[in-house]
């Protein structure tokens, strides 16, 4: 087989990079107007959510007839988290580090390059 540029057009190689070219442009095209107008169509989906539903608010008298809320889950999270942090820092603080040790003798890896033999190299063991 020749390599030229007669197989490019006899295998129709440049429509078929137009085309190419052509469905990559317009998707991005439109995945960039879509972001443009994302926070234009979520005001909208908004305003008509919150038309058909409209939270009535509970007033001083109703909340203090009843009593705290109780706590959610997301509250209950960040409590726990809090407590897990503050007592992680309590027990290890600044003085718990996650170190490498060498052994003695072992020295830096990049001293040991070219003294080392792959197997692609061969040998009596390879």
């Amino acid at each position: 087989m020749k390599l030229s540029w007669d197989n490019v057009i006899e295998g129709q190689g440049l429509g078929i990079t137009l085309t190419g070219m052509l469905v990559v442009f317009s998707g991005l095209a439109l995945i960039s107007l879509f972001i443009a107008r994302l926070p234009n169509l979520l005001a909208l989906f908004d305003r008509l959510r919150g038309a058909a539903s409209a939270p009535t608010a509970p007033t001083a008298k109703d909340k203090s007839e009843t009593g705290p809320d109780p706590p959610d889950d997301e509250e209950i999270i960040a409590a726990l988290t809090l407590v897990l942090h503050l007592e992680m820092e309590r027990a290890g603080g600044d003085r718990q580090r996650i170190t490498i040790r060498r052994r003695p003798g072992q020295g830096s890896i990049w001293n040991s390059a070219g003294r080392m033999r792959s197997l692609s190299e061969g040998g009596p063991h390879a």
